[in-house]
């Protein structure tokens, strides 16, 4: 697998730390709570990683996929995933209700968690775009709800796109439910030129 040199994995942190401030606050109004979120990580990562990582055991194991996909100037896309106590929890909170109302994901609960996901992706997408001076558009958000794991989901709605991605991820907390949402912008290999020449002509004005 290929290698990211420092300054485009700089680049892809640059424009991340930007995009994960704004979710936060997004995510902070919708639920009435702090939210933490955490400095984003960078890596290539195959299709295989990607999907091993969300099907990881216990309390980690993502439950919850939400996957937007990204077209553009460059293509990918966003994906956000929830272990299960988080899955339940963010929708007691967008559903106004104590947290451990809610003990299983219907309609309801679906409904609230895609419209979580849009706003997400928007906030994050919009500020991107505005720094970095690109064209980053977001489609409808697809979600699949599976206490077993999503990996069948994420290799669905991404495995046609490449073998391998540029995995720009950040998590945010809400310390006073102990909730995680994991948000990981997907892009090709392909895109590291379109982002390193976007960020370069930022930084030199």
């Amino acid at each position: 697998m290929a290698e990211m040199d420092e300054m485009t994995k700089g680049a892809f942190q640059e424009a991340g730390n930007i995009g994960m401030g704004h979710l936060a606050t997004s995510l902070s109004k919708m639920v009435n709570r702090d939210v933490k979120i955490d400095i984003p990580t960078v890596e290539m990562m195959s299709l295989e990683e990607i999907i091993t990582k969300s099907n990881e055991e216990g309390r980690n194991k993502s439950v919850v996929g939400i996957h937007l996909h990204m077209t553009g100037d460059v293509t990918g896309g966003t994906l956000i995933l929830l272990p299960k106590f988080s899955a339940l929890s963010f929708s007691d909170l967008l559903m106004k209700k104590s947290i451990g109302s809610t003990n299983k994901i219907e309609e309801p609960q679906i409904r609230k968690l895609r419209e979580m996901g849009l706003n997400l992706c928007s906030s994050y997408m919009r500020v991107v775009n505005e720094f970095l001076g690109i064209n980053l558009k977001i489609g409808d958000p697809n979600i699949e709800v599976n206490l077993e794991g999503v990996g069948d989901f994420i290799r669905q709605e991404i495995g046609d796109l490449a073998d391998e991605f540029i995995v720009v991820k950040g998590e945010c907390l809400i310390p006073s439910t102990n909730s995680k949402n994991e948000f990981n912008m997907l892009f090709e290999p392909g895109a590291s030129d379109i982002i390193m020449a976007a960020v370069m002509k930022k930084m030199m004005g």
